[in-house]
C-alpha cells in the first residue's frame, strides 16, 4: 500500500509496525520488501520525504547543506528527494568489492571490513536480482577468453592487474517497484513523509515522526528502526539524535560519527600509445554490457599499501602523434601493431580520513532539524597513490614493449583542490567489530541502542573504486534476513 501525505488526508496519525524504514532509496525499498516477503505476519513501513516525481524547491531545502574551504561540486545533484532516491541518477554501474577491499592496509590507522568478502558474496547474487543485472560472472578470465584482443596481454607478476564492471539498465528503484510496493498487503509506503524526529527511551528508540511540509503528521511506532536515507541524511539524523551531548561513547555518542567522510574521485593524469582496439570502457559481450579496468594487482596492494584505484581507456585523438615522438615502432623497441592514442581516466579509491567531516550548525531546516556543514578534506595519499598507478602502467607498456604513457598533468596542489565527487557518500557511519573503531556493528545495528540499524553506503569503512549500489543492496538483503530471523522484538 502507497499513502501520499500531501494528497491523503486520511491517513492515520498512528502507525504501529514490526520495523520502520526511514528512507526509499535502493537500500530501503530492497530491504522493505524483502521483509514483507520474507515474514508476511508482519507489517512493514517504509517511509519517503519525497514523491513519485522529482522534489520541489521547498523540499530541496530541506538538503541545505554548508561547505568548509573545499568545493563540492556535486553536493546539490547528489542526493534525490524522491521515491527511488539516487537511482534516479544512477549510471548501472555494478560491481562486488575487491578481495583487497576487505583487507586491511597497514599504512592506514583504521581497521577495514569486520565482515568477509565471503559474508557479502552470500547476497551478491540476489543483490543482482535487485538491480536487473542477468550474469553474476565478475571474473576477468572468463571475458579474456572471448574477447583477448580487446585487453592486454599483462604479464603474470606486473604490477597491474584487470578487474570487471558489468551495468544495471539502469533500474529506478522508484519506477520498477512502485507496483510491488503498493500490491505488498503488509507493506505501507509513506510518500512525503519527512522524519524530523526519532523518540528514544533508554537505548530503544520507541518511534519516528514524520510529516509532509503541507503539515500531515505520522507517528510510526516499532519494534525495530532502519535508516536508510542515504549517507549525508542518515548521518544527519544521527547527529540530530545525539544533539548537543558529548561524542564520549559509542553509537551515537561516538567520535566516529560524522568523521571520514569520502566520496570516489576522479583525475585525468594523461594519455598512453597502445594497441589499437584495446577496450577498457564499456561495450556489448554475449553475457551484457561490460567494462574492463586496470588497476594495481592484489600483490601490490598487499605489499606496498596502494590505494584500489582503477584506470579506464578512452580512444582519443591527439595532437601530436607519441609514435612519431618515438621516431619508429621498431627502433623505439615497440612489437609491429598499429597503435592508438588512449586518454586515461581514473576512479579513485579514497582513504578514510578522519579530517572529512559532517557536523552539526545551528542552523534549522523546515522541519526543526540542525543542518549539517561538510568540511570534504581528501587524503592527500589518494592521487599520490593514483598517479603510482599511472606510472605503473607507463612501467608495464614500456618493458613489453606495447606503448608508451605520456604524463599531461602532473599532481599539484590545483589538481588536488579542483577534484569532484562522483555523488558516493562513503564512511560517516563506519561498520567496525568494535564500538571503539565505528558506529555501527557488523549486522549494521548502532553501537549502545537496542533496535536501531542503518543501512547505506556510509557503513562502510573501506572504500575501494566499485560504485557502492550493489554492495549496498546485498547488505540490506543481508539486514532483512537478519531482522526476519528474529521473534518480532528489538532484533
Amino acid at each position: 500500500m502507497i499513502i501520499d501525505l500531501e494528497q491523503d488526508s486520511t491517513a492515520s496519525s498512528t502507525l504501529t509496525a514490526d520495523v520502520c524504514i526511514v528512507g526509499a532509496g535502493p537500500a530501503g525499498i530492497s530491504l522493505a520488501l524483502e521483509l514483507a516477503r520474507e515474514r508476511p505476519d508482519w507489517n512493514i513501513v517504509l517511509t519517503e520525504a519525497g514523491g513519485p516525481e522529482n522534489a520541489s524547491q521547498a523540499e530541496k531545502d530541506i538538503y541545505k547543506v554548508a561547505l568548509g574551504e573545499k568545493n563540492y561540486s556535486v553536493l546539490d545533484i547528489s542526493r534525490r528527494r524522491k521515491l527511488g532516491g539516487t537511482s534516479a541518477h544512477w549510471g548501472g554501474w555494478s560491481k562486488p568489492l575487491d578481495d583487497t577491499d576487505f583487507e586491511e592496509n597497514p599504512a592506514w590507522d583504521l581497521p577495514s571490513w569486520p565482515i568477509s568478502k565471503q559474508e557479502v558474496n552470500k547476497y551478491i547474487p540476489r543483490a543482482l536480482t535487485w538491480i536487473e543485472i542477468d550474469s553474476g560472472n565478475f571474473d576477468i578470465s572468463d571475458i579474456r577468453k572471448t574477447q583477448s584482443g580487446k585487453l592486454l596481454p599483462l604479464r603474470k607478476d606486473a604490477k597491474i592487474s584487470e578487474q570487471l564492471f558489468r551495468f544495471s539498465p539502469p533500474t529506478r528503484f522508484g519506477d520498477r517497484y512502485y507496483d510491488d510496493l503498493k500490491a505488498q498487503d503488509n507493506l505501507t509506503c509513506l510518500l512525503h513523509a519527512n522524519c524530523y524526529e526519532l523518540t528514544q527511551t533508554g537505548d530503544k528508540i520507541i518511534s519516528a515522526k514524520v510529516r509532509s511540509l503541507n503539515g500531515a503528521d505520522v507517528e510510526i511506532k516499532a519494534n525495530n528502526f532502519t535508516l536508510a536515507m542515504g549517507g549525508m541524511e542518515t548521518t544527519r539524523l544521527l547527529l540530530n539524535l545525539r544533539n548537543d551531548e558529548a561524542a564520549n561513547g559509542e553509537g551515537i555518542y561516538s567520535d566516529h560519527l560524522g568523521r571520514y567522510f569520502a566520496d570516489h574521485f576522479g583525475v585525468r593524469p594523461g594519455e598512453i600509445l597502445a594497441p589499437e582496439g584495446l577496450k577498457y570502457s564499456r561495450f556489448g559481450d554475449a553475457s551484457g554490457p561490460i567494462m574492463p579496468v586496470l588497476t594495481f594487482s592484489p600483490d601490490s596492494i598487499r605489499t606496498s599499501h596502494e590505494h584500489n584505484s582503477c584506470m579506464m581507456l578512452q580512444a582519443s585523438a591527439a595532437p601530436d602523434s607519441l609514435l612519431a615522438g618515438y621516431g619508429g615502432a621498431k627502433a623505439s623497441g615497440f612489437h609491429p601493431n598499429q597503435y592508438w592514442h588512449y586518454s586515461i581516466q581514473m576512479i579513485i579509491e579514497p582513504r578514510p580520513n578522519p579530517a572529512s567531516t559532517l557536523t552539526l550548525t545551528n542552523e534549522r531546516c523546515a522541519l526543526g532539524l540542525r543542518r549539517m556543514k561538510l568540511d570534504w578534506a581528501p587524503h592527500e595519499d589518494d592521487l599520490a597513490s593514483a598517479y603510482r598507478l599511472f606510472s605503473a602502467l607507463g612501467d608495464e607498456l614500456g618493458q613489453t614493449g606495447l606503448g608508451r604513457l605520456h604524463l599531461t598533468k602532473p599532481n599539484s596542489l590545483d589538481v588536488r583542490a579542483n577534484v569532484s565527487g562522483a555523488c558516493h557518500h562513503l564512511g560517516t557511519t563506519r561498520m567496525a567489530a568494535n564500538s571503539s573503531d565505528g558506529v555501527v556493528d557488523t549486522n549494521l545495528k548502532v553501537f549502545g541502542q537496542q533496535n536501531l540499524y542503518v543501512a547505506s553506503s556510509s557503513v562502510f569503512p573501506r572504500y575501494g573504486y566499485s560504485n557502492p549500489t550493489l554492495t549496498i543492496v546485498a547488505l540490506s538483503v543481508r539486514l532483512a534476513q537478519h531482522l526476519a530471523s528474529q521473534n518480532g522484538a528489538a532484533a
